[in-house]
C-alpha cells in the first residue's frame, strides 16, 4: 500500500499538473512580456517531470524525482524563512508559510517518494 502511495511516478505527474495550472498558469498575467518569458521557463519543470514519468522507470525514476523536486523544496524553505516578495501577476505576493504549506508539502513529498524509490537509503 504504502508503495503505492509514495510512487514517484503519480507524484511527478500530479506535481507537474498542479505546478503547471495553480503555480503558473492561473495566477500569470499574460499581457506582460517579463511575465510570459518567466512562466513559460516555470513550465519547463512540469515538461521535465513529465518526461521523468514516462520516460524513465524504476530507480532512475526515482533519482531524478529527488534531483528535481528536492532542490525546489530547499528553495520554497530559504524564500519562506526570508519572507521573499514577489508579483508573477495580478498581485503582489509575500512568500510566508501558511500560504505556501501546500507546495511545500507536494514538493516535499515527491522528494521523498524520489528518495525512498532511488536505493539511496
Amino acid at each position: 500500500m504504502i508503495d503505492t502511495i509514495l510512487d514517484p511516478q503519480i507524484w511527478l505527474v500530479l506535481v507537474a499538473v498542479v505546478h503547471a495550472i495553480m503555480g503558473v498558469i492561473l495566477p500569470t498575467e499574460w499581457e506582460n512580456d517579463t511575465n510570459k518569458l518567466v512562466s513559460g521557463w516555470f513550465l519547463l519543470t512540469s515538461v521535465t517531470m513529465l518526461g521523468t514519468a514516462f520516460l524513465l522507470e524504476g530507480e532512475e525514476m526515482a533519482r531524478m524525482a529527488v534531483v528535481i523536486a528536492g532542490p525546489i523544496w530547499v528553495w520554497f524553505v530559504i524564500i519562506c524563512a526570508q519572507s521573499l516578495e514577489w508579483s508573477l501577476g495580478k498581485m503582489q505576493t509575500t512568500m510566508n508559510w501558511k500560504e505556501n504549506a501546500p507546495p511545500l508539502i507536494l514538493w516535499g513529498i515527491l522528494a521523498l517518494s524520489g528518495l525512498l524509490g532511488s536505493g539511496w537509503v
